[in-house]
Parts: structure tokens; sequence; C-alpha cells
């Protein structure tokens, strides 16, 4: 009996000490650009929370509607730092649509495809945050995202394999 509580006792402190963790958020205000609207800083405090949500509509046509949210970045002690590059997207097809993210480059470095995670599949006539994550790893350079951010937004349907859409998307800090 005992030798089962001495693993439970040590998981248990395990996830204590993670708890006591801090994570740390950074919203990254931005300037998007080559699409319809343009969201401009005002370099205010009072407005600062709301300069950092982008809220860019990137595509909206007959098949999708894309806005960029927001991009985070995260620092947690245990997990490292990272980026969250957040969008809304509307899928108004008849089919399923898979949104991922393609050619990322920050600061006008491209970003090892090792550190990226996104891919969200959205169903017909639903909405879905669609979340690309750049995480920290060692031995990869981590970029730092202080002059600019682009990638292409990938749209795409696994049941009709003749549609495809690619959205460039380019924000300014």
């Amino acid at each position: 009996m005992k030798k089962i509580y001495f693993p439970i006792a040590l998981l248990l402190l395990f996830l204590l000490l993670a708890a006591c963790g801090e994570t740390t958020e950074e919203n990254v205000n931005g300037k998007v650009e080559n699409t319809e609207q343009t969201s401009e800083d005002t370099g205010t405090d009072e407005e600062e929370e709301r300069a950092n949500e982008i809220n860019q509509v990137i595509v909206d046509n007959e098949n999708v509607k894309a806005t960029l949210v927001k991009i985070v970045k995260k620092e947690d002690p245990i997990w490292g730092r990272s980026i969250e590059v957040i969008f809304d997207v509307q899928n108004k097809r008849q089919d399923s649509i898979e949104v991922q993210a393609r050619s990322v480059s920050a600061d006008g470095r491209m970003v090892d495809e090792a550190l990226l995670t996104m891919s969200q599949e959205v169903a017909p006539g639903k909405s879905a945050t669609a979340k690309l994550t750049i995480q920290e790893f060692e031995g990869y350079e981590f970029p730092e995202l202080k002059e600019n951010f682009e990638m292409t937004l990938h749209i795409f349907s696994w049941n009709q394999m003749d549609y495809q859409e690619d959205h460039p998307v380019k924000v300014t800090f």
C-alpha cells in the first residue's frame, strides 16, 4: 500500500509546484497592412487595451470571413515564451474547411516550422477561433516580434480538393 501513495504524493507535489508558476501575457499592438481597413495606434494609455486588439478583416468573400483578432505574447516559467495569433473564422461554405498558417515571418525573418502550430477545422455555416501558436523551443530561433509579422492564411477543404484560398496577413508594430 505504501508504494502506491508515494507516486501519488510526487504527482501532487509536481502539480502544486506547477500551479505556483506565473504566466504573463502581453498584447502586441499592430497595424495591419494590405487589407481593406487599417488599425491605428493612438499611443494613449487610455486606449492601450483597445489598441492591442487588432480586429482586422483579412478576407470576407462568398466562402469565408476571417478576422485577425489579436496577437498576444506569453511568458511562462515552465513552458517558456510563446506568441499567439488569434483569428475568428466564419465558414460560409456547404462543406467543412481547414485553416492553417503558411510562410510565417517575424521582423523580416522566416519562423522555423518546428515552432508553429495551427490547424483548425470549421464546419459548414459555423465560426471558430483559429489560433497560430509560436512556441519557444531550445535550439530554434524564437522571434522577438518588434517590427512586423507576416504570414499566409491558407484555407482549404478536405472534401472539395479543388478548393483552396491563400490570403496575405501583414501587421506592423
